[in-house]
């Protein structure tokens, strides 16, 4: 084999690495910029126990006692959605849950959500009372 045969399979071969390794960087950052799911909806769920967490303790405070509160105060999500594409790009999902927590008022809050695509975690936008029942019960 002459040497500049050797010198062609080199810089050919050097060429194809140079691809893949471009190629598997780009993969990585795809992969790594979308986020499962399933895996939004974990992370709502938990900031949704929190959330009630937070407003039990907050009204607990406020009042001083825990009578006028549900004995298992919850929430049921009404409205999510999850966004693809260039709707997808700023903000990925959306929820809308209605927290129950009091027992001798018909009164309810409802509390949106979104989540952020860039920082992946949900951001609560928007707090509303509203009077009513839980109309599943």
């Amino acid at each position: 084999m002459t040497k500049a045969f050797l010198f062609t399979l080199l810089v050919i071969y050097i060429f194809i690495m140079k691809n893949l390794i471009v190629l598997l960087a780009l993969c990585a950052l795809v992969m790594g910029c979308s986020e499962r799911p399933d895996r939004i909806e974990k992370k709502l769920e938990s900031y949704l126990q929190e959330d009630l967490k937070f407003m039990v303790a907050e009204t607990m405070h406020a009042s001083g006692n825990k009578n006028g509160l549900l004995d298992e105060p919850y929430y049921r999500v009404k409205d999510f959605r999850l966004f693809e594409g260039a709707a997808a790009e700023i903000y990925s999902a959306y929820a809308e849950v209605d927290f129950f927590i009091y027992k001798d008022i018909a009164m309810h809050e409802k509390r949106k959500y979104r989540y952020d695509a860039q920082s992946r975690h949900w951001d609560r936008y928007l707090k509303t009372l509203l009077f009513g029942k839980d109309s599943i019960q």
